[in-house]
């Protein structure tokens, strides 16, 4: 049976569910009406790029505070994660100075080679375990030098590296989908960068056709073209390093943060670009504070829910998502509102997205399994699809792609492709989520 006759009355009452799910209680959903998106640099686990973001965002409060707007915004911080350096089979840089590290600590004290604490304060550019260690074993103090030196080494073939070869395009499609939910969700964004994430902001930059939702700050940038302002300082020695090495040339220094001990190579977010002590936090925060400001929000066309899921594919076409929600409804195209959650989003001509949230209002959400998942109705055999859930709290916590198979139409509905499964639970008044 064709959708087309039917998807007017469907419209009408998705509309209708989601000026009533205004009403709801949001007591599980923050109203942001920002988010602060963060592009994280080289060597960040995921714990640390959440820390950058968290520091992003006190930083931008604190420049926000003399304005008279900042009592109208609610600001949300997520990472848009890379794990550059990290990866799988791509770690030569941070392993070898595992290596490097064993060894010169093994030359001092047997002891320091199994306090991979110090390790990893060389990795972040901190040498404050080495100091105190140093006031017992002086010798500590030259191993720390000759480990940041190599450190810095690494980082700079990294980003060397990172520059010649970039990520594929699939690595920039989950920044890009987060980008459109957000927008549907009439969010500002403002986008910062660190380091080497400046490439991946710029590629998400361009997502959009609305450019005055999205706002971009660039620091310490390793890319050659900017979407926005951006802060280098003239002591970065890590950028400095790589003019002349990669292809393109970095924008220019526009500040001097002076040299501390925090980090050796003046490159680092938090410990030089955001350090409370020196002028490059006030600096970096004035310039976030006039993108934000300068921000036009969309007009909304989803709503924001304790968890979300978003679908999005590479062609023409129609996909359809679907979910299973714990108390046996099953929400798509043809049954938008389900016990806990809507499909506010359907898109049957291409591309996507197309959106469920789950209810804000504790009252309605149910605790147990959503499954999830997506039938190819009428697109042509071979479309990748890419399906990413995430959370009011948390933003993105998983992001799947996968062949959508051969075209099935409506037989197809009742037996979707299942791709993750949200579990949602609750224990007296704290709800959880994850994703299997």
């Amino acid at each position: 049976m064709n959708k087309t006759p039917r998807q007017f009355a469907r419209a009408l009452l998705a509309a209708a569910s989601l000026l009533a799910q205004g009403a709801w209680a949001t007591s599980l959903c923050p109203a942001h009406t920002h988010t602060l998106a963060f592009f994280n640099g080289v060597w960040n686990t995921p714990d640390a790029a959440a820390g950058g973001a968290r520091a992003l965002l006190a930083t931008l409060d604190e420049a926000l505070r003399p304005h008279p707007a900042r009592a109208t915004l609610a600001i949300g911080a997520e990472v848009f994660y890379n794990a550059s350096g990290l990866q799988r089979g791509r770690r030569q840089g941070i392993e070898d100075l595992v290596e490097v590290f064993a060894q010169r600590a093994a030359e001092l004290d047997d002891a320091v080679r199994q306090r991979w604490e110090l390790f990893w304060e060389i990795v972040d550019g901190r040498q404050n375990g080495w100091r105190r260690i140093a006031a017992v074993l002086p010798r500590a103090y030259d191993t720390a030098v000759a480990l940041t030196e190599a450190r810095n080494a690494r980082l700079l073939a990294q980003a060397t590296s990172f520059a010649a070869d970039p990520p594929t395009g699939i690595d920039y499609a989950a920044h890009r989908l987060r980008l459109r939910a957000l927008h549907a969700l009439r969010r500002g964004v403002l986008l910062v960068g660190h380091s080497q994430g400046n490439f991946f902001l710029n590629a998400a930059y361009r997502t959009l056709p609305d450019p005055a939702a999205l706002a971009a700050v660039h620091l310490a940038p390793a890319s050659a073209r900017t979407s926005g302002p951006h802060l280098l300082s003239g002591n970065d020695m890590v950028i400095a390093a790589l003019r002349g090495v990669v292809p393109g040339t970095p924008p220019p220094p526009n500040l001097w943060i002076p040299p501390s001990a925090r980090d050796a190579s003046g490159h680092q977010l938090i410990e030089t670009y955001l350090d409370a002590d020196r002028n490059g936090r006030s600096s970096a925060g004035t310039l976030m504070a006039d993108g934000l400001l300068a921000l036009k929000t969309p007009e909304p066309r989803a709503s924001p829910g304790y968890f979300t899921a978003t679908l999005a594919w590479d062609g023409e076409g129609d996909i359809d998502l679907h979910v299973m929600e714990p108390g046996g409804d099953h929400v798509h195209y043809g049954a938008r509102v389900g016990a806990s959650g809507t499909l506010d989003l359907d898109n049957t001509a291409g591309h996507g997205p197309e959106h469920y949230h789950a209810t804000c209002d504790p009252q309605r959400l149910q605790a147990g399994i959503f499954s999830v998942g997506l039938n190819n109705y009428a697109a042509p055999a071979g479309r990748q699809a890419m399906l990413q859930v995430a959370t009011a709290d948390h933003g993105v916590i998983r992001t799947v792609q996968v062949d959508a198979g051969p075209p099935r139409g409506e037989a197809g509905d009742t037996s979707p492709l299942i791709v993750l499964r949200v579990a949602v639970a609750r224990s007296g008044p704290a709800w959880t989520v994850s994703v299997h």
